[in-house]
């Protein structure tokens, strides 16, 4: 009902200021005791208007607006003087009802307490234990973030330790390799030279002769005519001359021809010396077409000199 009687007097303060503002007077409103009725006639007003001279100063023409009509009407029209105060006494039983309203009143209801529902403390604690259940599972996050830290310092620890391991093993295997290297290729003094001396009988035309050697690598010569020319003559042709290893080598000696157009292949085997020149002699005098490089006879020495390391 409050709320009701706020809203009315909302609504009446409208016409209140409306009410309380002055309103400018019309002249034909103006009441004056001097002033002739209206019904007179005008023409004796007009003598009056004759004699009072009007002064016109001499000013520029001001620029005037539009004309607006006014009805002008014959009686005076009727008009209610302040309608918010008339309707205020019209409806003053109204509006005090609603003030008393307002009014504190003892209630006939029973005013005693009422059991608290238990529910609402329970909430409290529920919100508490949310908390410190949050709290707890904080704790144990950074914890666990702690002990992977730790695990990973560790683990980094660990492939440190791995890494020297392995850094230590590499030592040691760049020492054998050294020793190996020292022992093989460091100053390779253990040579092989390969001769060929001797021509084929019954007319055989040797062309070419192919060494292959222990480890795999071939070495073919093509015969000129000057090197066929000097076999013939009993001279000697250097085949090969490179450096072995002073093991058991087994060299495979292969014959191109027209006899052999593929090729005929022999093998033997021998021991060079460490650190020594071998020649090794290929002897092609007993070669015939029917039986190959089978009929080669080969025969080893020791060149007494020492070797030049920058020879072959």
């Amino acid at each position: 009902m409050g709320a009701r009687t706020l809203r009315l007097a909302l609504l009446m303060l409208p016409l209140l200021a409306a009410a309380v503002t002055p309103r400018p007077a019309r002249a034909a409103e103006t009441p004056d005791a001097s002033a002739p009725d209206a019904s007179a006639p005008a023409a004796a007003e007009t003598p009056a208007a004759a004699e009072t001279p009007a002064a016109a100063p001499v000013v520029a023409a001001p620029v005037v607006a539009a004309p607006v009509d006014i009805e002008v009407e014959r009686v005076r029209p009727a008009k209610t003087k302040r309608p918010t105060l008339t309707f205020l006494k019209e409806n003053r039983a109204f509006i005090r009802a609603r003030f008393d309203l307002l009014r504190q009143r003892p209630g006939t209801g029973s005013a005693e307490a009422q059991d608290f529902d238990p529910r609402f403390l329970g909430y409290g604690d529920m919100l508490a234990r949310t908390l410190a259940a949050k709290d707890s599972t904080a704790a144990a996050e950074d914890a666990w973030r702690r002990r992977q830290l730790l695990a990973s310092i560790t683990e980094l620890g660990d492939l440190e330790a791995r890494l020297e391991a392995m850094e230590r093993l590499l030592a040691e295997q760049r020492g054998r390799l050294g020793v190996l290297q020292a022992d093989f290729t460091g100053r390779q003094e253990t040579a092989l030279m390969v001769l060929a001396s001797g021509w084929p009988g019954d007319a055989v035309a040797l062309s070419a002769i192919t060494i292959v050697l222990e480890d795999g690598d071939t070495l073919t010569v093509a015969l000129t005519p000057e090197q066929r020319e000097s076999l013939r003559q009993g001279g000697m042709v250097q085949i090969a001359h490179t450096f072995v290893e002073p093991r058991e080598q087994m060299v495979e000696v292969t014959l191109a021809g027209a006899a052999w157009p593929a090729g005929d292949a022999a093998f033997l085997t021998l021991e060079p010396a460490r650190d020594r020149l071998t020649m090794l002699r290929l002897d092609l005098s007993p070669v015939r077409s029917g039986r190959g490089a089978a009929e080669i006879r080969a025969s080893t020495w020791l060149h007494q000199a020492g070797i030049d390391p920058t020879d072959g």
